[in-house]
């Protein structure tokens, strides 16, 4: 029997949402996140790119250091150890935030892992034996390609270049370059033709000519 004082009908604002409606809040919830997730990641790899451009500067400018000091660039070392000679010369303090604000791209999420790991001074404890791992550049490969210097400033000195080799791209499809004149451009290998991309590598068989004269050997 029906009970005289019940309504059958609800109150408007204790009406529960119907599966339709739900159905709707999640499809606009999922596309606002579709849109949302690209461009935030794509912010987050401009930011890393643009710390990494900075990082070579400083690269740059400590090598000019050297230079002003020992009145010549560290060429009898190459690779990684060609852009760590300021660091073993203290042209630059050894600290935690040198290390990071000139070796570590933020962008290079294996080397910031290991060097997370270990910590700065034990990933950087041996510097004659370093870890290619736990730098993110590639630095000039001076007994195969000494510093010329004939087109001045405007010779390739290090570029950003992830994994133990340096073949890993760190910003998708970008590669950020420091010349010996301190300025840092970046090449999109989307240009390359698609074998090229897919094989990307830094050293004598890049098929990037600026890049065929660097290395990360330790």
């Amino acid at each position: 029997m029906r009970n005289p004082g019940r309504s059958d009908l609800a109150p408007p604002g204790d009406r529960g949402f119907t599966l339709i409606e739900i159905l709707v809040v999640l499809t606009i919830i999922a596309a606002i996140v579709g849109i949302a997730v690209p461009i935030l990641t794509s912010v987050s790899n401009t930011k890393d790119a643009t710390l990494c451009k900075s990082n070579l500067k400083s690269i740059g400018g400590a090598l000019h250091l050297h230079h002003q000091r020992f009145k010549h660039y560290p060429g009898t070392q190459s690779g990684i150890q060609f852009l760590l000679a300021p660091l073993k010369k203290r042209m630059v303090d050894f600290t935690e935030d040198t290390i990071r604000n000139m070796y570590v791209c933020p962008g290079d999420d294996r080397a910031m892992q290991r060097v997370g790991e270990q910590g700065v001074r034990e990933a950087y404890s041996d510097l004659d034996n370093l870890d290619p791992g736990v730098i993110s550049y590639a630095g000039r490969n001076t007994q195969a390609f000494p510093l010329q210097r004939r087109i001045a400033g405007m010779e390739v000195i290090a570029c950003d270049a992830g994994g133990d080799d340096g073949n890993v791209m760190i910003h998708r499809h970008k590669i950020n370059i420091l010349y010996l004149d301190q300025h840092v451009s970046d090449i999109d290998v989307t240009e390359l033709p698609e074998e090229d991309e897919k094989n990307f590598r830094v050293g004598p068989d890049s098929p990037l000519e600026a890049l065929k004269k660097l290395n990360k050997n330790p």
